[in-house]
């Protein structure tokens, strides 16, 4: 029960908009349960009407005497006595009526309970599908918030498995579990009371067994919740693997690891069958043991029958009583295993929902509309946890300015562009845009005023046009073209298939280097941003392709601000100003003729690249 209250706990924020559905999936629930009961009165009342007279009444003289069997008698009798016009009897000559009331009876109530476990089924399943839809795009959406070490520290198998996963556990439980948590309850409440009628007790003796029951439902229930957390951590490294071959392909074949990687992946689905399967057979065989202690029962039934010399109508109704009674103890037993593989996806998912960002945004933060004035690095330390990466970093750059960035690898060069973006807080000192702390704007707001291309172009599996579009929302077809255009990108984009509509593939596969790079300067000519960061744009680029875009990125980069981080020297000739890091500090700094003519680090670095003054 404690499983079960905390899935409902998490869920019942997702289930107030469809309360009318799940109010209507619970009546019809109801109804269902009650029908059993329902059917196993009137197979009685049938039954009994098809006895000859005497054997009627010397079976209602053996049974007559006991105060809750003569108040039930006395009850069905006034029921009866509406219905007998209907009801074919043993030895009375059959009326029209009784036709159609003998062979509509049981159609009816069959029809009744059918119709309600349908509608009951369909309600609640409807429901779910929304509510498990509500809850992915909530945590898909929290996940989108959370700031980038999150990343850094999760897998990408992880966060597929948690938004698809995990939630298909918790839908599972909640599209058959609340008709099942709410029809067989009371499907058993209403079959005990029909057995009592017939006697209550043999019915109670019947209920000795009932604990039996309950002893393998906890401990296989405790089974397949250990089963289910195994399976799902199979299943992320699976996922993970996955990723990992399809995104690294090249570098795959490239080494000949296709053998390693199926190899790995093999045994990653061995473990997650075995996991799998000790989850199916700790559901699978509460069943047939629930079904064994039934049937134990049904045998001390046929000896007592036997032993008292019952009727056979009664031998007939407490059997089908006794296997209906047990049904749905059985339909619990499974229902209680699949919640205790439900409670692993929902503690996972709480677990998702619980992470908050790192970055904060202060609720009085104050909106940006524009820069005037510049950027400001005021004694700025940050740490990769324990791993120093800028010390006490002091740089200003005025608005118009055009700034390289130089430095080795692990230098801060990144890190400073982070900092920037506020993808990271400074572990000390402050990041100022136009004298304003970082910490103190709208993350959105600044974040606009910037347009940034990288080394990795990040492109999605949309068209030419939307990709470019990505860069302001609402921008025209017209100003899609005419960013292209700017970036040197609209001649290759009009020989693709659909020019402008052509699908690029996941990560723009289908394009070169070039070209992906220029549709990131698309995007950000699209974007219009007077703060231009360009982080080794060019970097990986072969030298035709580097002409080309290096033209795009100087009709960017005009009448902008720039910070420039470049592994490629010689792009930097254009820059107003070049600073050069190491271990975190700025250690040189001036124009490009300048530092060529210190013979300091820079020129060193120039001199390695075949440059000269």
């Amino acid at each position: 029960m404690h499983k079960l209250r905390q899935i409902f706990a998490f869920v019942a924020p997702y289930l107030k908009p469809y309360w009318g559905r799940i109010v209507a999936g619970i009546f019809f629930g109801i109804l269902f349960g009650a029908s059993n009961g329902l059917v196993l009165w009137a197979t009685k009342t049938m039954l009994d009407r098809l006895v000859p007279p005497e054997a009627a009444m010397a079976t209602t003289a053996e049974t007559a005497g006991n105060w809750f069997t003569d108040t039930a008698a006395s009850i069905q009798e006034n029921i009866l006595i509406t219905l007998d016009p209907w009801l074919p009897r043993m030895g009375d000559e059959l009326t029209m009526m009784q036709i159609i009331g003998g062979l509509l009876v049981f159609p009816l109530l069959v029809g009744l309970r059918g119709s309600s476990k349908f509608l009951g089924a369909y309600c609640l399943a409807w429901a779910s599908e929304r509510v498990i839809n509500d809850l992915r795009v909530t945590v898909f959406n929290n996940l989108s918030r959370l700031s980038i070490p999150f990343f850094n520290r999760a897998t990408t198998g992880d966060l597929i498995t948690r938004i698809n996963g995990d939630a298909l556990l918790l839908q599972t439980c909640l599209a058959s579990g609340v008709g099942i948590l709410v029809s067989e309850p009371v499907a058993i409440i209403s079959i005990f009371t029909g057995l009592c009628l017939i006697d209550w007790e043999l019915t109670l003796g019947m209920l000795v067994l009932f604990p039996i029951c309950v002893i393998p439902i906890v401990y296989f229930g405790k089974k397949a919740r250990k089963a289910t957390g195994k399976r799902v951590a199979a299943n992320i490294d699976q996922s993970s693997l996955a990723v990992e071959m399809f995104s690294g392909m090249r570098v795959i074949k490239a080494f000949g690891l296709e053998g390693a990687r199926v190899d790995r992946f093999r045994e990653l689905s061995r473990q997650l069958i075995r996991q799998t399967m000790k989850t199916v057979r700790s559901r699978e065989i509460v069943g047939p043991l629930v079904e064994t202690v039934s049937m134990i029962g049904i045998g001390a039934l046929i000896l007592y029958v036997v032993h008292t010399e019952r009727s056979m109508p009664d031998l007939v109704v407490f059997f089908t009583g006794v296997i209906m009674f047990y049904t749905p103890i059985r339909k619990l037993a499974r229902l209680h295993v699949r919640i205790e593989e439900a409670s692993v996806g929902a503690r996972r998912l709480m677990n998702v929902l619980d992470e908050k960002p790192d970055i904060l945004e202060r609720p009085e933060a104050r909106p940006v509309t524009g820069f005037e004035q510049g950027i400001e690095f005021n004694g700025i330390s940050f740490a990769y946890e324990d791993e120093p990466v800028l010390i006490g970093l002091d740089l200003s750059i005025p608005k118009g300015t055009k700034l390289g960035i130089v430095g080795e690898s692990g230098s801060g060069k990144s890190t400073l562009i982070n900092l920037l973006f506020r993808f990271h807080d400074p572990d000390l000192g402050t990041i100022r845009l136009d004298k304003h702390d970082l910490r103190d704007l709208s993350i959105r707001g600044f974040r606009e005023q910037m347009a940034l291309v990288s080394q990795e172009v990040v492109l999605f599996d949309l068209s030419v046009a939307e990709n470019i579009a990505l860069g302001q929302a609402g921008c025209s077809r017209d100003q899609v073209e005419a960013a292209a255009r700017h970036a040197h990108a609209h001649e290759f984009i009009t020989a693709l298939p659909k020019g402008y509509d052509t699908r690029i593939g996941e990560r723009g596969v289908t394009l070169s280097g070039g070209q992906r790079q220029r549709l990131a300067i698309a995007r950000a000519f699209v974007r219009d941003a007077p703060i231009l960061v360009l982080d080794e744009a060019t970097a990986a680029l072969d030298s035709k392709a580097e002409g080309e875009v290096q033209g795009a990125i100087d009709r960017l980069s005009k009448n902008r601000t720039v910070l420039c981080i470049a592994h490629r020297l010689s792009t930097l000739r254009s820059m107003d100003r070049v600073i050069v890091l190491s271990h975190g500090k700025i250690i040189e700094e001036g124009n490009f003729d300048e530092l060529m003519a210190q013979a300091g680090v820079f020129s060193g670095l120039a001199r390695a690249q075949g440059i000269t003054a």
